[in-house]
């Protein structure tokens, strides 16, 4: 496909007030601050695409009439809904795009993921913030269940479900919460893949009186979580011995603050980052997030692409956060589904332009949806323009087949 230049204008015909890819002078950028931020948000556009790839090659599979209706992922910040538009966040001076579908999946969007992960995680850290300003405190419990490569992970979801409900109910656990003073929990659901496979867990706040004993608490969890993994199937009698060791862990007097809970590269993670942005942990002991699958199919790895679809299967509609039932209320936090945070924007925006469905297609094809973010941060208007003049002016779309054409 030729690269060649053209004086052919992409948008002929619309004002350029309101169009990119007029042609213009080169932009000189300012010095660019954010380049590890720029590179991370490319590589998740990047594997949200090997995401598509994969979902829309199931869906060839299942005989779907549209392939990429398999799962939305497929379809997020990919799918125009309406006309395209660069904007720039006028106080963080970040860019993003309107007019395409957004899928809010925090288990299978790389994209949205990081988005929904950081609102929650300023909603857990509020949560905290007002348990200690009403006088209790917050205690970080973390409750894991020993696990094999053989099994399949719908079935250790299914039975750490049952599990948790168990842990949870009976007179024995109304009277450990009333002598704990206990207000009320916010758990979060992980899921690593590491030597022994699927590796489901949870981290929870609890917020309870200040005066509670960890010690005893902790001893009265491992008691009935012990109990509830039995009876849910989890543990048998050759693996208590490890499983009291390693199956609870409490934090006293958890912090919000970034430098409290060691993450396994020694860095510090406060107990709302270590709840809320699990997708960021690694490392073959505790294993790796399953976004890591994507990168691994990419590589060849066609073991790991079956694996991506199980695992989406399996987490579809699933909530990775949970709040006990009043408590967001008593914390003064909106209610709010994961597709409104992938859809909200904090502060107002400037547009920088619409793009045409031609325009957009062009940088479809050219995989360049984080190029496109980045010139808008980096050199406005006058960049993405630029990058159009140099990589689209030789293109149109084809209105039969959808697909760019050589002009």
């Amino acid at each position: 496909m030729s690269t060649k230049s053209s004086t052919r204008n992409a948008v002929s015909g619309t004002p350029k007030a309101d169009r990119l890819g007029n042609n213009t002078k080169s932009a000189t950028p300012p010095k660019d601050d954010s380049k590890i931020i720029r590179e991370k948000r490319a590589e998740r556009y990047r594997i949200q695409g090997i995401a598509r790839i994969l979902f829309g090659r199931e869906g060839h599979r299942k005989k779907l009439e549209h392939p990429f209706n398999y799962h939305r992922t497929a379809k997020c910040l990919h799918t125009r809904i309406g006309e395209v538009d660069v904007k720039l966040s006028k106080e963080h001076k970040k860019a993003f795009y309107t007019g395409l579908a957004v899928c809010g999946s925090v288990w299978s969007c790389p994209v949205c993921t990081a988005k929904i992960q950081e609102r929650r995680r300023l909603e857990i850290s509020k949560g905290m913030d007002k348990a200690y300003e009403s006088g209790l405190k917050c205690v970080m419990v973390t409750l894991t269940f020993p696990h094999m490569s053989f099994q399949k992970l719908d079935d250790l979801m299914e039975r750490q479900r049952d599990a948790l409900k168990k842990l949870r109910s009976g007179n024995p656990w109304s009277k450990v919460k009333a002598k704990a003073g206990f207000k009320g929990l916010i758990r979060s659901l992980e899921l690593t893949y590491g030597e022994n496979g699927w590796h489901p867990h949870t981290h929870e706040i609890w917020i309870m009186d200040s005066t509670t004993n960890a010690e005893w608490l902790e001893k009265e969890i491992l008691k009935r979580w012990e109990s509830a993994c039995k009876r849910a199937g989890l543990l048998d009698e050759s693996k208590v011995e490890a499983f009291r060791k390693h199956a609870v862990d409490v934090k006293d007097n958890a912090s919000n603050s970034d430098y409290l809970a060691k993450q396994d590269d020694s860095n510090h993670w406060g107990a709302d980052r270590e709840i809320a942005k699990a997708s960021t942990k690694s490392g073959k002991k505790k294993g790796v997030h399953p976004f890591q699958f994507l990168v691994e199919f990419d590589n060849g790895n066609e073991e790991s692409g079956e694996r991506w679809i199980e695992y989406s299967k399996v987490m579809k509609g699933k909530r990775q956060i949970f709040w006990s039932h009043g408590l967001k209320d008593w914390a003064e936090l909106d209610e709010k589904t994961d597709e409104e945070l992938a859809l909200e924007q904090e502060d107002s925006a400037d547009s920088l332009g619409l793009l045409t469905k031609d325009q957009w297609s062009i940088v479809l094809k050219h995989d360049a949806r984080a190029i496109i973010l980045n010139c808008a941060e980096v050199g406005g208007r006058k960049a993405i323009n630029e990058w159009f003049n140099r990589h689209t002016l030789t293109w149109r779309l084809d209105a039969e087949t959808g697909e760019c054409i050589e002009v």
